[in-house]
């Protein structure tokens, strides 16, 4: 990463001394932005493709967009899903119209798409008029064909069809470009679904299947097939597929076969997931070098002008250790992730307590979430064990499930269950950086993804076979063993609980990962207008809230008006402490302990639990505003349409169906064509 970001400030310092040198004032005709001699010098030509690293790479710290997708905060997009909950642009009561539309089409700064995809064409426009030799040529092109297709996937996720532009527009009317070649109209989505697979495929022919370890975190050949299989997936599914057309399902699992196998043939594959409790399963996503880090953003723990730290650590730890506070999981989906036998809650051998939640899960359960009495290490303290009951000041308060003295005294927080996934257990800490110096990597694809994209494709052309098989190897790695929990038989006779089954496990392994939204967006998940609810066996999503988990103390076991440790009768240090009491002394559910220790842990955390807690489910963290807040996910939301001041720039291009254009007509562009 620093050598990425090294190339990119160089290449924007020549950039700058260029600009403003003795040549300025000569009539270079030169309106693209570019330099030639950058296509003559290998380490000039690398700082310009790296400078589009820098523009395009998704980054935990930035909200959604064009080109960043969700990567797992809790965002707009997250918020619409299962995973947080608040109330979003795209889930509110009232209607979002053409003009207060969220804008990703289009930005009048250099983050805008076509500033990014410009600068892709700029590059591939001139590319082949330097010095370079072809071999350098292909593997710097091979980069900028994938960037390229990226933003344009992301476009056309949101969108369907818009502009396919190809070279490097001038902008300067009579200066070798006409208005026709600048106003570029929409084309059909399924061209543009041709035009990012040519890219892709153009990618692939020209990049490595592994880079050497110099240049670990650059886009691969198996990246560039990955995302054509997430791509074609996407066109297969319902949301663009209404009529279930084979072909498109054929598509899918071509490429995501071919993704598999190349990416197998480079080294990458399921990284080992076993461990106590998913132990290795949750080291994997803080190793720099994982086998499943298909397509990856890179950090470091500097400081210096080469700073990039990733902010996910930092945002997920409470407060209590000067965090962010933490990112609130809902009770959704504590209850959502399956019993240690594989199968659902309510389905499994095991009973599901929905006060001692954490008993008998699945092993990725405990990697996901941090919870009351759970031991969730870092570098400084590999015991830490949060704490987060609340007591309340009398039983009216208790009652009514308002929010109490907390346990976490540093700040209250509107959830019980925080997000533990991702965080490094090997994390650094101190006083004035806190959790910020983290280089824990965050990976875009990885493949058990494509195992999951390509399972999906399976099952989508009748290999119910191969579908659950792979099914079964995201299990396994994780320490299941047989069927996995799977209904094998009846998954095999039933293409729709088996497209549910797939779905299912995208929940589970792939949570908080940002892939959520995307998911319920190809399937229609929000309402059951288009059948897919039916179909899969689920409940539509508009018309419910969520819930935050509050572990409350039985009033008939202590209640307090005041705040602070020095009230907390369960904290042996606490000035209050009361010994009599079944108190948290001693009690740490570490997930990785042994089998006999950790059972010995769970007895010490149902005792304390049981004597002292009850469970309380608070829908105030889906807002509470007059109406009352439910998820309202509007059909036209499914592609939105174009902002009013984009149209009002553009005349020229048509606007989505069920949008209103800029004259207040209804749109006409069909973004299933």
């Amino acid at each position: 990463m620093k050598k990425i970001l090294r190339y990119a400030f160089f290449a924007m310092a020549l950039a700058a001394m260029t600009s403003c040198s003795d040549q300025f004032l000569q009539d270079k005709k030169d309106y693209n932005g570019f330099n030639e001699e950058i296509y003559d010098d290998i380490a000039l030509a690398t700082g310009k493709v790296d400078f589009v690293y820098g523009l395009c790479l998704p980054t935990t710290a930035s909200g959604v967009g064009h080109s960043n997708p969700c990567t797992g905060r809790a965002d707009a997009f997250s918020q619409s899903t299962e995973e947080y909950a608040g109330s979003t642009t795209f889930t509110q009561l009232a209607e979002i119209l053409s003009s207060n539309v969220p804008d990703y089409f289009y930005n009048k700064n250099t983050d805008g798409p076509w500033s990014r995809i410009r600068e892709c064409n700029i590059f591939l426009d001139n590319i082949d008029k330097g010095a370079l030799g072809e071999a350098d040529r292909n593997k710097l092109k091979g980069q900028i064909y994938f960037w390229r297709a990226w933003i344009y996937t992301r476009l056309v996720m949101m969108y369907g069809g818009v502009p396919i532009v190809t070279t490097a527009q001038n902008a300067i009317l009579g200066d070798g470009s006409s208005k026709d070649e600048l106003e570029v109209q929409r084309s059909s989505t399924a061209d543009c679904i041709d035009f990012i697979c040519e890219d892709l495929d153009k990618a692939i022919a020209m990049l490595p299947g592994k880079w050497d370890n110099s240049n670990w975190g650059r886009i691969t050949s198996g990246a560039a097939a990955a995302l054509k299989g997430r791509l074609l997936l996407a066109y297969a599914s319902p949301l663009f597929n209404r009529n279930d057309d084979q072909v498109r399902w054929q598509a899918a699992y071509d490429a995501n076969k071919a993704a598999y196998d190349l990416l197998i043939q480079n080294g990458f594959g399921l990284a080992d997931g076993k461990g106590n409790r998913a132990e290795n399963w949750e080291k994997m996503f803080c190793q720099i070098q994982s086998s499943e880090a298909v397509m990856v953003t890179l950090f470091n723990t500097l400081t210096n002008d080469y700073k990039k730290n990733n902010s996910w650590e930092q945002m997920a730890r409470p407060k209590e250790l000067l965090g962010g506070g933490g990112m609130a999981a809902t009770a959704e989906m504590v209850d959502l992730f399956p019993m240690a036998d594989g199968k659902k809650p309510g389905e499994s051998v095991f009973e599901y307590d929905e006060l001692k939640f954490y008993k008998n899960r699945d092993p990725r359960f405990y990697r996901t979430f941090a919870f009351n009495g759970v031991v969730w290490p870092y570098k400084m303290d590999n015991g830490y064990t949060l704490w987060n009951y609340q007591w309340y000041k009398d039983e009216d308060s208790f009652e009514s499930g308002k929010p109490g003295n907390s346990a976490q005294y540093s700040g209250d927080v509107n959830s019980g269950i925080f997000v533990r996934k991702r965080t490094n257990p090997e994390a650094q800490w101190d006083n004035a950086n806190k959790f910020n110096l983290s280089a824990t990597p965050y990976m875009e694809i990885r493949f058990a993804e494509v195992v999951l994209d390509l399972a999906e494709s399976a099952c989508g052309i009748g290999k119910k076979d191969d579908a659950v098989e792979l099914l079964k190897d995201i299990r396994e790695r994780v320490g299941y063993t047989g069927d996995c929990g799977l209904a094998v038989a009846e998954l095999k006779a039933d293409r729709d609980k088996l497209f549910s089954a797939i779905l299912y496990e995208r929940q589970i392994e792939l949570a908080y990962e940002g892939k959520r939204f995307d998911d319920m967006r190809r399937w229609m998940l929000w309402n059951d207008d288009f059948g897919t609810c039916t179909r899969l066996g689920v409940e539509p999503l508009n018309g419910k809230r969520r819930h935050g988990m509050f572990l409350a103390v039985k009033p008939s076991v202590y209640t307090e008006t005041k705040a602070g440790q020095d009230y907390d009768v369960f904290n042996p240090d606490s000035k209050a402490y009361d010994a009599s009491k079944v108190t948290r002394a001693g009690i740490g559910l570490d997930p990785s302990s042994s089998d006999e220790e950790f059972m010995l842990q769970i007895e010490k955390l149902d005792k304390f639990y049981d004597t002292n807690l009850v469970r309380h489910e608070n829908d105030q963290i889906d807002g509470t505003s007059t109406p009352r807040f439910e998820i309202t996910f509007l059909n036209k939301y499914y592609f939105i349409g174009l902002k009013e001041s984009v149209m009002k720039q553009s005349p020229y291009l048509y606007q989505n169906m069920n949008w209103e254009d800029y004259y207040g007509s209804e749109g006409t562009f069909d973004p299933l064509k």
